[in-house]
């Protein structure tokens, strides 16, 4: 009878384990900022994502907002967002477009301080944004809204003053950066991170590429404040002013892909099970590249 109780005890036990360590991603889609990328470049990179064998592997459930599901606090992506915060797993919303819609932080500036997308945040999750200036602006329904502007990132990031402006914006890979997304070649960004606003923050900054010690794109910034989800993480990738990325594959696409797999799963709190899947896939894919 006791190695019964046991056994119930144990499948319980791993039961309970498997329910708190997966991990969902959310993809936000647009519609976008036209002049930065175009809606049929969002929808081509959301699908190289979603179909890579490694992101499959590290999340459990994989969802696509786009244009109707982002207005106000009601919106479907504003509830997935309110569902996965303190939930006591470390879940992912990727902006696509590069823009941040009402459902995430209500333009404009209406949310200076506990908006959806910064209490995400804080409570451990991660965000990762392409393309324009993060936090800025929505073009939901189509339409632009009013700006947010810089203080749309100072308040999400909690650094008052802090700006991706145009600066110096020739990018070149970091060795970091070589290693963790291979297909990133040299390009310009026109809305680089400030790095040295970041210094005496709460957040640590890991970089990709950069221009010069000031001047980085992409980088990511990691929270020295963990919350009960994991370790915020905020990514801004390639804001660049492209509709279409010239020549070839879109960066925005696959470097996002070999951003998560070669460094956020590693970084990141992802289950055990979803880990030793992605290394076994992972692996199996650079041996047939």
């Amino acid at each position: 009878m006791r190695k019964i109780y046991f056994g119930i005890t144990l499948l319980m036990l791993f039961g309970f384990v498997a329910m708190v360590s997966a991990n969902d991603l959310a993809f936000y889609s647009g519609p976008t900022n036209p002049g930065w990328i175009s809606d049929k470049a969002v929808q081509e990179n959301v699908k190289v994502i979603k179909d890579d064998p490694g992101i499959k592997a590290l999340f459990n459930t994989i969802e696509d907002f786009g244009d109707g599901d982002e207005v106000g606090d009601n919106s479907p992506l504003a509830k997935w967002t309110k569902e996965h915060t303190g939930n006591g797993q470390q879940d992912v919303i990727i902006l696509a477009c590069g823009t941040c819609p009402s459902g995430l932080y209500e333009f404009p500036n209406k949310d200076a301080d506990g908006s959806n997308v910064e209490n995400f945040v804080e409570a451990g999750n991660i965000v990762i944004n392409v393309a324009d200036w993060i936090f800025y602006m929505s073009y939901e329904g189509g339409v632009r809204s009013p700006n947010n502007g810089p203080d749309g990132a100072a308040n999400v990031f909690d650094i008052p003053g802090l700006s991706f402006g145009a600066r110096v914006g020739g990018m070149e890979p970091t060795d970091i950066g070589k290693r963790v997304i291979p297909s990133m070649e040299n390009f310009n960004s026109d809305r680089p991170w400030h790095v040295e606003q970041f210094d005496g923050s709460d957040w640590d900054l890991v970089i990709f590429a950069e221009a010069d010690k000031n001047n980085a794109d992409p980088a990511v910034a990691i929270s020295k404040d963990p919350g009960d989800d994991g370790t915020g993480m905020i990514a801004a990738m390639w804001q660049s002013a492209r509709p279409e990325w010239p020549g070839g594959e879109d960066i925005r696409g696959i470097g996002v892909v070999e951003f998560i797999n070669n460094w956020l799963a590693d970084e990141a709190e992802f289950n055990v099970e979803a880990k030793n899947k992605l290394a076994t896939t992972w692996g199996t894919i650079k041996q047939t590249r």
